[in-house]
């Protein structure tokens, strides 16, 4: 027993220092920015470029929580600079989010970002908000997770502050100019807050890494197989009618939502790994959905940067990390997926 007991502690410590290695590699490797635009780049290698200002952003508010050394590196390198949500808010916003705004501040979830240069790398937006995702030693990060299991997270602090925020930027800036990134449950704070704008046909331009497709009814169907080794039609007939609470109200709006959606011809870009738990069940989602028999179709198009085929050993232990998306052998190319036909 005490052996078992030292051979994981040493594959922990050993994980971990690998993975630090890594990020610290990852940080290390800043794309050339091409500031002045007098050098031809393909569409694949702009994408790849946005991919690493996006995830260095996110990067930094993660290290910024953690009080890392030298965290500013992380979007100072992509010729970005942080500013303070006081300048952003006006002063009666301040005043009304006052509790929201306290919670920000202890928790380090989030950061407005502005580009200081005015010859943008890759297209890269003037404003946007990078959003991280779990630490799983606090109590507010673990909370917020299950409220994503149950589909509480609309109503989570953090989403009603991220939401005013770049609310706020959508109505100084225009929303062509302001974008939104994340990672985990920061993506799924992300893609609700952008989802919502998309609503009102305001289509903020959003990028989320790993996004979870992880509510209750995904999870129980997709676990039961594992836990029971069984596959049989009445488990997971089962399993829809304990959890369905939809009344005809709640999926006739969610319908109606759908379609106000594909009329706006909101694409949110997700980037997802194939060996991802968390994720990966977007690729199931959009290869063989249909657009009216679930509310899990929350949105009918997307564009997917997809991570397929890994055949290395820490694969899926690694697979939910944002450093994967700082690999310049991943590939940039994103693929048009639609549930429905375009109108």
């Amino acid at each position: 027993m005490a052996g078992v007991v030292i051979w994981g502690l040493l594959g922990y410590f050993g994980y971990n220092y690998y993975h630090n290695w890594r990020k610290a590699a990852a940080k290390e490797n800043v794309p050339r920015m091409n500031p002045n635009g007098n050098e031809w780049q393909d569409d694949e290698t702009i994408w790849i470029t946005k991919r690493f200002i996006y995830a260095r952003l996110v990067y930094g508010i993660y290290d910024r929580f953690k009080r890392a050394e030298r965290y500013e590196e992380w979007w100072t390198a992509m010729q970005y600079q942080r500013v303070k949500l006081a300048a952003v808010l006006s002063e009666d916003e301040q005043e009304v989010y006052k509790d929201a705004l306290q919670y920000e501040r202890t928790h380090k979830y989030f950061g407005v970002f502005q580009l200081t240069t005015n010859s943008p790398p890759a297209n890269a937006l003037k404003w946007v908000v990078a959003i991280r995702g779990t630490d799983f030693s606090r109590t507010a990060d673990l909370l917020n997770n299950l409220s994503i299991v149950f589909e509480q997270l609309n109503s989570a602090q953090l989403t009603t502050i991220v939401e005013v925020v770049v609310r706020r930027l959508v109505a100084q800036h225009g929303y062509q100019s302001v974008g939104v990134t994340g990672h985990s449950l920061g993506a799924a704070v992300g893609l609700l807050v952008c989802r919502r704008l998309a609503l009102e046909r305001c289509l903020v331009e959003g990028h989320f890494f790993n996004p979870p497709f992880a509510h209750l009814k995904s999870l129980v169907l997709r676990l039961t197989p594992m836990v029971l080794r069984t596959t049989i039609d009445g488990v997971e007939k089962y399993a829809y009618e304990l959890l369905e609470e939809d009344t005809d109200f709640a999926r006739q709006r969610a319908l109606q939502e759908f379609q106000t959606l594909a009329e706006g011809n909101w694409y949110p870009y997700l980037y997802v790994n194939e060996y991802d738990f968390i994720c990966n069940q977007y690729l199931e989602h959009f290869e063989h959905g249909a657009a009216d028999d679930d509310r899990e179709k929350c949105f009918p198009f997307a564009y997917l940067n997809t991570i397929r085929r890994e055949r290395h050993f820490f694969a899926r232990v690694t697979a939910h990390k944002l450093r994967i998306w700082l690999r310049s052998d991943v590939p940039g190319r994103f693929e048009q997926v639609e549930l429905i036909q375009r109108p």
